[in-house]
């Protein structure tokens, strides 16, 4: 039997989300949720996955204490990927991996290292940056071939963002604009912005992370935020929010976590989904964020309350756990399950012409194309039923749909216009 124990090394949790509270999956779920797709194992036979993320065609994996492996068969058998990565004993203390056009980072407790074929090599690529067991980079995003490292620990301590344009040659100061007691959580693009969640609440950046400016209507700790068919949500100590208005007003979401502790939120397949760090597991949204149920489906009993980092490559979504690595897969052009809950539009891929099938008990209202960057390239009135929709007139290109009524936006699914 496996035993483990907070002070425990090789099962200590990263951010909290790892620590078990419980050894019971929900088994009661909404109607709904019978239908969604539910997560699988890959039977990696890893332990402790930190961090996953992937390029050209391979998987990685952080695992804690034991470095970097390396699937090049969709997670079915994982090797060592260590050759440069600093060794203390037996072990290689990664708690991260990351990804940009043309390198892998990986975060340790001796600083930054980068690989340049495919994780076969490693060299340190920290310069100046803070690197201990406390401060060391937990997570890695590019934006706009802008390479941000997130760091574990305060920004008086070393800690923040720090950004590359040369794939970690040189790093500079990404936080400027946060205070100094500034704890980075995560970050999220939405459009032309950057998205902070932080310790003292969200900021905001609109020159990729040459300067932040706090957003005023979230001054609270924030772990996440992700946007859906037009607005936004975080998950925050004081449970899940979302904003209609681009966070200029937040409501109250209804079934998610009480009171959460860390966490992470992405928006996948037309919908959110969201980790916990207690029993509830893994939450999912199919309405912007306003309404969450529990998506454990496939999870085993331990792994659902420990599960890491979400990672999305093509149209699978993966997360990390204590004892293995899930994937779930998207419908591609539309939303596998979210027509089924609200209705759907058919067919994915046409002229111009597609048809729309409202549940019994809608009353209709505008369907909305949204184009790539967000901006409404048509809006119909639909009644309910079934009806027919002329949208010939539409440039070619894929859109995302919502549904608005009564106040409410509820995501449709994707259509592409030839």
């Amino acid at each position: 039997m496996v035993t483990w124990s907070d002070t425990d090394p090789y099962f200590r949790p990263k951010h909290h989300l790892m620590r078990i509270r419980a050894f019971s999956v929900p088994v009661l779920l909404v109607a709904s949720q019978m239908v969604l797709a539910q997560w699988t194992p890959l039977g990696s036979g890893l332990q402790s996955i930190r961090s996953i993320t992937s390029q050209g065609g391979a998987l990685y994996a952080a695992t804690y204490p034991s470095g970097v492996r390396k699937s090049t068969d969709n997670g079915a058998t994982w090797n060592q990927a260590n050759n440069g990565l600093p060794v203390s004993g037996t072990s290689v203390f990664c708690e991260s991996v990351g990804r940009n056009a043309t390198h892998l980072f990986a975060g340790t407790h001796s600083g930054i290292y980068r690989s340049a074929n495919g994780g076969a090599d490693w060299e340190i690529a920290n310069g100046t940056l803070t690197a201990t067991n406390q401060v060391y980079a937990d997570k890695f995003f590019t934006f706009s071939n802008v390479t941000f490292a997130v760091f574990a620990g305060t920004v008086a301590n070393g800690g923040g963002i720090w950004r590359t344009q040369n794939s970690g040659t040189t790093w500079t100061i990404g936080h400027s604009g946060m205070g100094s007691n500034v704890r980075v959580h995560h970050m999220t693009q939405v459009g032309g912005t950057l998205y902070a969640s932080t310790s003292t609440g969200v900021w905001t950046s609109t020159d990729l992370g040459l300067s932040w400016t706090a957003l005023s209507s979230v001054n609270y700790e924030t772990f996440s935020l992700a946007a859906s068919g037009g607005d936004l949500a975080i998950a925050s100590v004081f449970g899940y929010r979302y904003s209609t208005n681009n966070g200029s007003t937040w409501n109250d979401a209804t079934g998610d976590p009480t009171g959460p502790t860390s966490g992470e939120m992405i928006a996948f397949n037309g919908g959110l989904i969201a980790l916990t760090a207690d029993a509830t597991g893994c939450v999912r949204s199919l309405d912007g964020g306003m309404t969450w149920s529990p998506y454990n489906g496939g999870f085993s009993a331990i792994d659902v309350n420990a599960l890491e980092e979400f990672h999305i490559d093509g149209n699978l979504l993966y997360v990390g756990a204590l004892f293995d690595v899930y994937s779930v897969a998207g419908s591609g052009v539309g939303m596998d399950d979210v027509s089924a809950f609200h209705g759907r539009v058919y067919p994915s891929i046409s002229g111009g012409e597609y048809r729309i099938e409202l549940p019994e008990g809608s009353t209709g209202g505008i369907l909305r194309f949204l184009d790539a960057s967000g901006r409404i390239a048509k809006a119909i009135r639909v009644g309910a039923g079934s009806s027919v929709l002329d949208a010939t007139a539409l440039a070619p290109g894929a859109y995302v749909l919502e549904l608005v009524s009564d106040e409410r936006s509820l995501p449709m699914g994707r259509v592409i216009k030839e």
